[in-house]
């Protein structure tokens, strides 16, 4: 390796030499001479040509000049001795990778070794389980066959026959757990079973449970179940005692009242709540000012320039007082409102640059949802174990003012109301 690292730089090393030597040429036949020439005619000026001092002078200038010879060929052994430097390196670095390999390939031979035996029994039990899945008894093989497994395993027909019968002994261990496993599931399925057609027997109420003391392992055994539904009954309003379908127009109302006993309401659950509020009673401030302003697209854009139009501005300053609460309390936003977002939401209102039937038509729109999304939220407060029962006049009360200024914007129709009555006998109209 080493040698032939060295015949690589070789061609280098030559043309080192081969540099030096030229610049060694160009170098005598000009500064050398120069030098030479100059002692030459100083010697001629002082007359001391010919004489011993001279020759001495010619021999000094000479020396210098191979002083300079002999810097050029250092540098050019310097250059080379650097490269001899890097090609043992680079040698050394090859002969301990080469080194490396070899020992790695060692290594990976005796690993070879060490987990041939492993492997081929690996592969014996793979095959006596492949054996065993065709049906084939070792010992119904030929002697031929017979010697070429040895030959292969390492193992005779005495414990090939003992592997294939450990085999065929865990085969129909494992059927048996399995059948015992799907005996197991059977009988489950039939105990849920009975579990179930035993409601019916015991005639339970939602959320009971019977129990029977099992003697063999001293604990409670459950043999039926009826699980707890929280929707509302009818009982102060229809008073039938059955459980109420979701379209039911007295649902939300019962729901109201049977949550009584329940958790407190938190200041975030609350909050929704009072925001719907704020949203009908500015909805009452626009329905006036609807009726009063006129508005559409020339218009609009006339009364929003206007300073001086006093009711323009009462209804701008409510849409920008309305939106906030109606992002949060019925559409759920929650975060700072972008100028996008508030631009958004100002469309599902009345505004300046509508005509009045479609600002009336917004607005019995936006009263629908706010009052939709007050009874849903009760609802899922109610069904969560939250005591809203406090809230009934403030759900009635909503739903009659947004009747009333629904009214007042001439959208109310029959069809889309229905009326149910309270426990005072008070009858109130509310939107599907």
């Amino acid at each position: 390796i080493r040698r032939a690292t060295c015949d690589r730089i070789q061609a280098q090393i030559d043309a080192i030499n081969n540099a030096t030597e030229a610049q060694i040429s160009r170098f005598r036949q000009t500064t050398g001479k120069d030098r030479i020439g100059t002692s030459v005619a100083q010697q001629a000026r002082g007359g001391r040509i010919g004489s011993d001092f001279g020759a001495s002078e010619i021999s000094t200038v000479e020396t210098f000049n191979r002083q300079d010879e002999d810097l050029y060929r250092r540098e050019a052994n310097s250059k080379i001795s650097a490269l001899f430097d890097l090609a043992a390196r680079d040698a050394t670095s090859e002969i301990a990778a080469k080194r490396a390999a070899i020992e790695k390939s060692v290594d990976k031979y005796f690993e070879f070794l060490g987990t041939q035996n492993e492997r081929k029994q690996q592969q014996l039990s793979n095959f006596v389980q492949y054996m065993l899945a065709l049906g084939v008894d070792p010992t119904s093989l030929s002697d031929v066959d017979l010697k070429k497994l040895q030959t292969q395993y390492g193992v005779g027909k005495e414990q090939i026959a003992n592997l294939y019968d450990s085999a065929k002994s865990a085969k129909a261990d494992k059927d048996r757990e399995s059948q015992m496993a799907d005996a197991d599931l059977e009988k489950t399925k039939a105990d849920a079973e009975k579990a179930r057609a035993s409601v019916n027997q015991f005639d339970l109420s939602e959320g009971e449970a019977r129990y029977v003391y099992d003697p063999e392992t001293g604990t409670a055994k459950l043999v039926a179940s009826r699980a707890k539904t929280y929707a509302p009954k009818g009982g102060s309003v229809s008073g039938d005692g059955t459980t109420l379908g979701y379209d039911d127009p007295n649902y939300t109302l019962e729901s109201i009242r049977s949550s009584k006993g329940g958790r407190f309401l938190t200041q975030s659950e609350l909050k929704p709540i009072t925001d719907i509020q704020t949203i009908v009673g500015q909805a009452e401030t626009l329905t006036g000012l609807i009726n009063s302003v006129d508005t559409g697209p020339i218009m609009g854009i006339i009364k929003s320039a206007n300073p001086y139009d006093t009711k323009a501005q009462l209804m701008k300053s409510a849409i920008v007082a309305i939106v906030p609460k109606l992002a949060r309390g019925v559409y759920g936003e929650v975060g700072v409102l972008t100028d996008a977002d508030i631009e958004n939401y100002s469309k599902t209102i009345a505004n300046l640059r509508s005509t009045v039937d479609v600002n009336k038509a917004v607005m019995a729109m936006t009263l629908d949802i706010a009052t939709r999304s007050l009874a849903n939220q009760l609802n899922s407060l109610s069904a969560g174990g939250r005591d809203v029962s406090n809230f009934e006049a403030i759900y009635t009360g909503l739903n009659s003012k947004a009747t009333k200024l629904k009214s007042e914007l001439g959208t109310t129709s029959e069809p889309k109301s229905t009326e149910f009555k309270s426990s005072s006998g008070k009858a109130y109209v509310l939107p599907y």
